[in-house]
């Protein structure tokens, strides 16, 4: 998944670090240079709150069988990212900028969709094997998704930050200014598991492996695209109004995925029981507050009964 963070959050950090070079001592940049980028300590902290955040929802609610089987899928999936980026991305872009130019807008078109045709497969080569197949049915494709779309996530947020340490730009930030890297990076993750949830929907429920690819790279392809618009600055906006537009994007998106990840889940039960819910005390059906104040605590609400009065903590996703 593209960076928007990337593209747009540096311009902001190097303003808000100017005057501070300006003063800084000679041989302060070069001292920041010299020792481990600060990106790496995001990244670590980016890889905890992933693993225990979204990790934290996965295994506890997982059937025991299957945790050791979906903490193999988030192992596989480490260094998917940057195998995919190195080993294939690159050495595609390498042929292709050199025989249609970088400036080409063909070349800058195809350059879109790197990540929907080389990220996609990337997640789901472990269907090769029989023993992991054969595991994966209804009852545990979401769970599947969110495991690959995890450790597959987790390894991007590497791969970013290794080339992010490249810049002498980058370098020079403490990690408490890169929370916008740490951000966008944990909601990869989930955006992931929606491509890869849709893909095994296709894949392992109506046995059209093809149409599972070709979906997941669609969806992935619609979520990067914006990104393009922004660089080729459409309509003449500026960079400023786009990287406003991109934010809106980006949490459109993600709600966006959390509705497929949960339709996949439990279909339109899922969307009965965030307007409906029966009370846990005196057992009556209620029509459930406003959406934007129900989901309070993502996966579980604490909520009045407007029959007993009484408040309770309810979960908004079906058992």
């Amino acid at each position: 998944m593209a960076s928007i963070w990337l593209l747009y959050e540096i311009g902001t950090l190097n303003h808000a670090m100017q005057a501070k070079l300006n003063g800084a001592p000679d041989g302060s940049l070069a001292y920041k240079m010299n020792v481990i980028p600060d990106i790496y300590i995001a990244a670590i902290i980016t890889s905890a709150l992933s693993l225990t955040t979204i990790g934290g929802m996965l295994f506890p609610r997982a059937s025991k069988e299957d945790r050791a089987f979906l903490a193999v899928l988030v192992l596989l999936m480490l260094p998917m990212n940057a195998l995919a980026f190195h080993c294939v991305r690159m050495p595609i872009d390498a042929w292709l900028s050199t025989l249609l130019g970088e400036s080409s807008a063909l070349y800058q078109f195809i350059y879109c969709l790197y990540a929907p045709f080389t990220e996609e497969p990337a997640k789901l080569w472990p269907l090769l094997i029989p023993w992991i197949y054969s595991r994966i049915g209804s009852r545990n494709l979401v769970s599947v998704a969110f495991a690959i779309g995890l450790g597959f996530g987790v390894g991007e947020a590497w791969t970013v930050a290794g080339l992010l340490s490249k810049s002498p730009e980058i370098a020079m930030y403490p990690w408490y200014m890169l929370g916008g890297y740490i951000g966008e990076r944990m909601l990869v993750c989930v955006m992931h598991a929606a491509f890869t949830g849709v893909a095994l929907y296709f894949i392992i429920k109506r046995k059209a492996v093809i149409t599972g690819l070709l979906s997941a790279m669609l969806l992935h392809f619609i979520g990067n695209f914006p990104i393009f618009l922004a660089q080729k600055n459409l309509f003449s906006i500026g960079a400023n109004a786009w990287m406003v537009i991109l934010q809106i994007w980006v949490l459109a998106y993600l709600f966006l995925s959390g509705f497929i990840l949960a339709y996949l889940a439990y279909g339109k039960q899922w969307i009965h029981k965030l307007l409906k819910m029966k009370c846990p005390e005196c057992g009556n059906i209620y029509q459930r507050p406003i959406l934007w104040f129900n989901v309070n605590l993502f996966h579980k609400c604490y909520e009045r009964c407007p029959y007993c009065k009484h408040w309770h903590l309810v979960n908004n996703l079906p058992p």
